[in-house]
């Protein structure tokens, strides 16, 4: 009787790992019991397709073919009822329970693979009245693309934050981070609470799959408040030859106090080879200030500057943004699949 409990029993416990295999690919890899799928693979190196890793973007779907999952939230709250019910799953809400066959509507490919290591903060400068640049020198060397982003932790306040890098690697190793005060934000309220110069924290990096792509395109690049960061990390790495591509930068802010880094926009400016422009677009700017440049939303202008010529977009910032400027592009005549986006999606406090 024992021994035929245990077998039953037996059937209910996970297997201490889950193979996922990809339909189609040839692709395989292992999820260790209690990752989600999307975990395990970045851990891997491998390029899943993901943004926010919350289960709000949608962007890591897959199709269930074969075999069981638990799911952390159910991802039917960040896919269209259609593609639920037609078998789509979130690979950052989906636990393996036991070997899955997988359909993906991207080809996977191969990433750096993500180490961690502790990392003391070496600097911190405020750039605008609500955004610190924070610097960061890790016990080890991360090796990154430029447009990817680092998981922070930060154990005195037990909070853990995704900022993308603001500048290219560096030959000391340091990494640099754009932090926005968020109201009620636990590491941003304890990051601007004082001089945080020498604490420690613990990085996880690199994420993510934004990034530049080799083309002649006008690169169309739309940033909003630290979505600067990323894009001004991309156009600072590309070489001289990369260079000759014309830039169109739109910066969307709400106030004149909410634009930074203007001086290392203008130093890009004059080394640029082609065509850079910055067009800044106040959203909420009082009508009686000095202001004499653009007012609205970076979308309202995009008629203005696509005049036709082949264009890529690469766009960061709060979702709202990034989703209307997406569809504006589209909308110009820019092919989808040539749009690039990193959604910044807030975590709750934690």
């Amino acid at each position: 009787m024992n021994e035929f409990f245990k077998k039953i029993s037996g059937l209910f416990v996970p297997p201490p790992e889950s193979t996922v295999s990809v339909r189609g690919q040839g692709f395989q890899f292992k999820v260790p019991r209690g990752q989600t799928i999307l975990e395990s693979a970045l851990h891997q190196g491998i390029a899943f397709p993901h943004d926010c890793k919350v289960g709000s973007c949608g962007t890591c779907k897959y199709k269930l073919i074969s075999g069981r999952v638990n799911e952390l939230t159910s991802s039917a709250m960040g896919l269209s009822g259609d593609l639920y019910q037609s078998g789509y799953r979130l690979g950052c809400q989906c636990i393996p329970k036991e070997d899955l066959e997988i359909e993906l509507d991207t080809v996977l490919g191969q990433a750096l693979v993500p180490i961690e290591t502790s990392a003391l903060i070496s600097k911190q400068k405020r750039l605008a009245h609500d955004i610190i640049e924070m610097e960061v020198v890790p016990d080890k060397q991360i090796a990154f693309y430029p447009g990817q982003y680092a998981d922070v932790e930060c154990a005195e306040c037990s909070a853990v934050r995704s900022y993308s890098f603001s500048a290219p690697p560096q030959p000391d190793g340091s990494l640099s981070f754009h932090v926005r005060l968020v109201p009620g934000g636990v590491f941003s309220g304890w990051l601007f609470g004082g001089d945080r110069t020498g604490a420690t924290l613990t990085l996880r990096a690199p994420y993510g799959q934004f990034g530049l792509h080799e083309s002649n395109a006008t690169m169309v690049c739309v940033a909003g408040g630290t979505g600067l960061a990323p894009i001004k990390c991309v156009l600072q790495s590309m070489t001289q030859a990369q260079r000759e591509r014309d830039v169109l930068l739109f910066f969307g802010a709400r106030q004149q106090r909410d634009l930074y880094c203007l001086d290392e926009i203008e130093a890009l400016q004059l080394d640029w080879g082609g065509r850079f422009e910055l067009i800044p677009v106040l959203s909420e700017e009082s009508s009686t200030s000095s202001w004499k440049g653009k007012r609205g939303m970076v979308t309202e202008y995009f008629k203005e500057y696509l005049t036709g010529q082949p264009y890529e977009g690469y766009l960061c910032g709060p979702p709202p943004m990034v989703d209307a400027a997406e569809t504006e592009l589209v909308r110009l005549g820019v092919a989808r699949e040539l749009v690039f986006a990193d959604r910044f999606y807030n975590r709750p406090p934690c």
